[in-house]
């Protein structure tokens, strides 16, 4: 096996690689959302409000129906399909569980992906027409990257434990005695995961859901 050629890493020395830092700014998501939620394409729009699970964009889009517990409200990756290659177990919020809700009505596609398209490996690829769309209706510029960066800079701002918020976005929670104690469980994350959830639907300007009257869920509108 070659040896890594010595350039390399002295052209990194030399031509540092700036870290990406770029996000969706929170006075711009409430025409971001707009834009989303009108994409003519159901599977393209309900992809990119990933927004509210702060997953990695591939881990996305691979997502299977296998993966979806909806008796007990998680979202179940194995550690040989995420980038950490550590097991993602996440909570799911309200508005992640009504869109997953959503798509499950209308049918499961024979391929098994929540979000399949015609594309060779099944499900939605880097989804670039998207979110040119929504550039040209919004001005706002962004990958599917940056929609995590954004969750994680919302998360921050809602004081939640810096424990947790690895944990929601599968990071290392570290390597100090304290950290490798801690133990994160989903239940533990449920609280958590709804804050972040309930302050981006806040700067989303997400219409608040049908009040329940005798514990039935009212329609958003009743007609005259």
């Amino acid at each position: 096996m070659c040896a890594p050629h010595p350039v390399r890493r002295l052209h990194k020395q030399w031509y540092p690689v700036p870290v990406r830092v770029s996000s969706v700014k929170t006075d711009q998501l409430a025409a971001f959302h707009r834009a989303v939620t009108g994409l003519p394409n159901p599977v393209q729009r309900d992809y990119l409000l990933l927004l509210f699970t702060g997953m990695r964009s591939g881990e996305t889009a691979a997502l299977r129906w296998d993966d979806v517990d909806f008796t007990l409200g998680v979202i179940r990756l194995p550690a040989t399909r995420t980038k950490a290659k550590r097991k993602l177990d996440l909570p799911m919020t309200d508005i992640v569980r009504e869109l997953l809700d959503d798509r499950r009505s209308i049918g499961r596609d024979a391929s098994g992906f929540v979000f399949p398209a015609n594309s060779e490996s099944g499900h939605i690829e880097e989804p670039k027409h998207p979110l040119k769309l929504v550039a040209k209706a919004t001005g706002i510029v962004v990958t599917p990257h940056d929609l995590r960066r954004t969750y994680v800079t919302i998360a921050e701002s809602t004081d939640i434990s810096f424990l947790a918020l690895k944990a929601l976005i599968n990071h290392s929670l570290g390597s100090d005695v304290t950290s490798d104690y801690a133990q994160i469980t989903v239940e533990r994350l449920r609280e958590p995961a709804q804050r972040v959830a309930d302050r981006i639907k806040a700067l989303c300007a997400v219409p608040p859901a049908p009040t329940a009257v005798n514990g039935a869920p009212q329609p958003a509108d009743v007609a005259e």
